[in-house]
């Protein structure tokens, strides 16, 4: 099994488009994504004191339309409150599943993933602090405008892919990607 994260700088900088090209360049990896998300998707007369997260399955008017649209062959948006990620009931959901892609820059502390793909963009001042800590584990840095990242804040050496457009993904990253995640599901190969 492959775990994919794909993290962003700031909200709405195309970290869905990014999860949504992935998912349709590589559809042979049969995905399974996740959003987890602090965003209140959740209705009105949920008692949300009573739970920590809610997670659905069913496709929403949101992201996880988006990831079915795009081919992946179940999608789960997780709301959480508070800081941490409810770990033990998305593994229960995505049970046996083989590749699963989360949207995510949380979740980085809560799974070791095989490839870590952060997306860059904006000033640097308006960085979430959580995508700091997810740049630190990235495998590689994705970026839709010139952006040059400071050396201290990136813990080694990454490769770093200029897309014209999150949902248009460049042939060295597909390949990149795809090599990356053959490696880590041994089934694939």
């Amino acid at each position: 099994m492959a775990i994919v994260v794909v993290g962003g700088s700031t909200k709405d900088i195309g970290k869905t488009a990014l999860v949504c090209a992935i998912i349709s360049a590589l559809r042979e990896f049969d995905w399974t994504a996740v959003k987890i998300t602090a965003h209140d998707y959740i209705t009105e007369s949920v008692d949300r004191t009573a739970i920590g997260s809610a997670l659905r399955e069913e496709p929403t008017e949101n992201d996880t339309s988006r990831y079915l649209a795009a081919g992946a062959r179940r999608s789960l948006l997780v709301t959480r409150h508070g800081g941490e990620v409810p770990l033990e009931e998305i593994e229960r959901a995505v049970g046996a599943d083989r590749n699963v892609i989360y949207e995510s820059n949380r979740v980085i502390d809560a799974v070791e993933a095989d490839v870590c793909i952060a997306l860059a963009g904006g000033r640097l001042e308006e960085w979430k602090p959580s995508f700091v800590r997810l740049l630190q584990k990235a495998d590689a840095l994705v970026s839709c405008q010139s952006i040059e990242i400071d050396s201290g804040l990136v813990r080694r050496r990454i490769p770093h892919f200029r897309l014209q457009s999150p949902d248009r993904l460049t042939p060295d990253l597909v390949d990149w990607l795809r090599l990356r995640v053959t490696a880590s599901s041994p089934e694939e190969k």
